[in-house]
């Protein structure tokens, strides 16, 4: 697992766009097909891509999203039930107790973010690795790129990198988050108190 996280760390610090949103996606699709009529700059990101196993990083970015939307999924069922106007707040607390006992929330878990483990979902993200090589970087970039990271120091940057980023993130979650939280906690201190005068 930590080597995918690693993987995904080398990738996110070469392409500044890791995927590309549908929209975007299909306005570049002229521009992509022109970087795809250059078999060389195609077949110098491919073997880039899989010194970069991008492929396996790929997976892991999907594995993660996944793991996000079946954690969002319960939340989801909740938003919508408390949005509902055809409930009154007597047959959404009935409802909530259905949902229980039926399994519903289980079945939302079990459902959540299926896209993201489809074979569409792995072409369209390395295809957006593509488009987004071919827009950045020239043919010979992507040669040095790969040359680079063949070589003992790219070797350890790939192996480093990960780590290195989850350091220097995790290190200043420690010192903001308290920080965030203690504000926030603070605020909504301060509007339960204005509220409830």
């Amino acid at each position: 697992m930590f080597k995918t996280y690693r993987r995904i760390a080398v990738l996110a610090a070469f392409v500044p766009a890791f995927m590309v949103a549908q929209g975007a996606h299909a306005q570049d699709a002229g521009a992509a097909g022109a970087a795809g009529a250059d078999k060389d700059k195609t077949a110098a990101i491919k073997e880039l891509l899989t010194v970069m196993q991008a492929d396996q990083a790929v997976k892991g970015q999907a594995d993660n999203w996944q793991a996000g939307a079946k954690q969002e999924a319960p939340l989801v069922l909740e938003q919508v039930l408390v949005e509902n106007k055809t409930l009154d707040d007597k047959k959404k607390q009935a409802a909530v107790e259905k949902l229980k006992k039926n399994g519903a929330v289980q079945r939302m878990v079990d459902g959540a973010g299926t896209q993201f483990s489809t074979d569409a979902f792995k072409q369209d993200a390395l295809k957006a690795h593509y488009d987004a090589f071919g827009k950045y970087y020239t043919t010979q970039e992507i040669k040095d790129l790969t040359t680079f990271l063949k070589s003992p120091t790219g070797q350890k940057f790939m192996a480093n990198q990960g780590k290195a980023t989850q350091e220097i993130w995790g290190s200043m979650m420690q010192k903001y988050g308290p920080q965030v939280g203690k504000s926030m906690r603070d605020a909504a201190e301060k509007e339960i108190a204005a509220a409830s005068k």
